[in-house]
C-alpha cells in the first residue's frame, strides 16, 4: 500500500513494526503554545489580498470589483469574523452541527529508542476546524504559516481525530458507509472514528475559557484512548466487553482537509464478523445516523486494496486510507 498512490493522505508518524503502543506508552505535553496561531490584522489583510491577486492574475478588473465577487469583500474582516461566517454557512447546510471543543495536534513523535510516543497537544473547537482547515483560502493560510512561523499548519485548527482498524475474531476488518448527511466524507467507506472530547475533563466550557496546560496529562491520554473505544460502541454497536484495549499505531494527515491529523488505533474484537453485522443491523447504537451500511474486508486483503480492489479503495474516505495504510505497515504486511 504505497503512500505515493494516495495523494489525499500523508503519514506523519508511525510506530515500529509489531510495536503498537498501549496508553501506558503515551506521553502528552499540553500548552497554549500548541494552539493554532491567530493571524493579526496585518496578516489577515495579506492573506485576503493574496486571494484577490490570485483571482486577478489575468484580469484587468479593479480590485474593488473582484472583492465584491468574493467572500473576502471587506479588508477589515478579522480572523474570527471569517470563521464565524463559514460556521453560519455550514449550519445552514447542516443544522445538526455542534461546536464542541477538540484537542489540537501540534505534532507527534517517538523517543529515540522508540519505546514511547510523545504527543504535543493544544486546544481548538469544531468551528475553528471548519473555518480554517476547510476555509476557501486555506492554501494561503498555509503559505502564510510557512512564511511567518515556518509551519504550514500554524493558522489551522488541526483538530485531533481518532479512528480504528477494528478486526473481528474471524479476521475481518470493519468498514462503515458514511451517511450522505455527514459533514465530512459523505457516502464513502470509513473506519469507525471521531474525536476525543476535552469537555469530558473540563465540562462544557468555551474554547476561550480553557487553559489546556491545566489539564491532567494522564487524564488526556485516557480520554484519547477511551474516545476511540466509545466511537466503536456508538457507531458499530459492539458492546465494550467484546473489545480489547486499543493500541496506537500512528498518525496520518488528510490532505483533502488541509492536513487534518488523525490518530490511528488497532482494536481487536472477540466476536465474529457475522455477530458484528447482526449487532450493527439492530440500529439502536447512539450514532446510527452517521452510517447506513457495514462491510468487512478479509485481513489478508487489506494491504492490497489499492491495487487489487481499486473500486473499494477509491470509495474509501481519506481517514480510512490513512488508517489502513498504517495498519498494513505496522503489522508487517507492507514496507514503510
Amino acid at each position: 500500500m504505497d503512500c505515493e498512490r494516495s495523494p489525499d493522505i500523508q503519514i506523519s508518524h508511525i510506530v515500529k513494526v509489531c510495536e503498537l503502543k498501549p496508553s501506558q506508552s503515551i506521553t502528552v505535553y499540553l500548552s497554549s503554545e500548541y494552539n493554532r496561531k491567530i493571524p493579526d490584522f496585518l496578516h489577515v489583510n495579506m492573506i485576503i489580498e493574496e486571494d484577490i491577486r490570485i483571482q486577478t492574475d489575468s484580469d484587468s478588473s479593479s480590485i474593488a470589483t473582484v472583492i465584491s465577487d468574493t467572500d473576502y469583500h471587506d479588508l477589515r474582516t478579522t480572523d474570527l469574523d471569517r470563521i464565524e461566517r463559514i460556521w453560519i454557512e455550514r449550519l445552514q447546510q447542516n443544522p445538526s452541527l455542534f461546536n464542541g471543543t477538540k484537542f489540537r495536534v501540534h505534532h507527534v513523535t517517538s523517543t529515540d529508542d522508540g519505546d514511547r510516543v510523545i504527543m504535543y497537544l493544544g486546544i481548538t473547537d469544531y468551528k475553528e476546524y471548519l473555518g480554517t482547515n476547510w476555509a476557501p483560502n486555506v492554501k494561503n493560510l498555509q503559505q502564510k504559516g510557512i512564511e511567518i512561523h515556518g509551519n504550514s499548519q500554524a493558522f489551522l485548527s488541526d483538530a485531533l481525530g481518532v479512528g480504528a482498524s477494528v478486526v473481528t475474531e474471524d479476521n475481518f476488518l470493519v468498514l462503515l458507509w458514511r451517511s450522505k448527511h455527514c459533514a465530512e466524507a459523505p457516502s464513502m467507506w470509513d473506519v469507525p472514528g471521531g474525536h476525543a472530547e476535552p469537555k469530558k475533563l473540563v465540562g462544557n466550557k468555551l474554547l476561550k475559557e480553557i487553559d489546556v496546560s491545566s489539564m491532567d496529562r494522564s487524564a488526556v491520554v485516557d480520554e484519547i484512548f477511551d474516545s476511540i473505544v466509545q466511537e466503536v460502541i456508538d457507531e458499530v454497536n459492539i458492546p465494550r466487553r467484546y473489545l480489547e484495549k486499543p493500541l496506537y499505531m500512528g498518525t496520518h494527515r488528510n490532505n483533502t482537509s488541509a492536513g487534518r491529523p488523525s490518530l490511528a488505533f488497532y482494536i481487536r474484537c472477540c466476536i465474529s464478523s457475522e455477530d458484528v453485522r447482526v449487532l450493527y443491523k439492530q440500529g439502536n447504537q447512539q450514532e446510527a445516523d452517521e452510517s447506513t451500511n457495514i462491510t468487512f474486508v478479509p485481513l489478508n486483503e487489506v494491504a492490497s486494496l489499492d491495487t487489487q480492489n481499486k473500486d473499494l479503495w477509491n470509495h474509501l474516505a481519506p481517514s480510512a486510507k490513512g488508517n489502513l495504510t498504517i495498519f498494513s505497515v505496522v503489522h508487517g504486511f507492507k514496507k514503510p
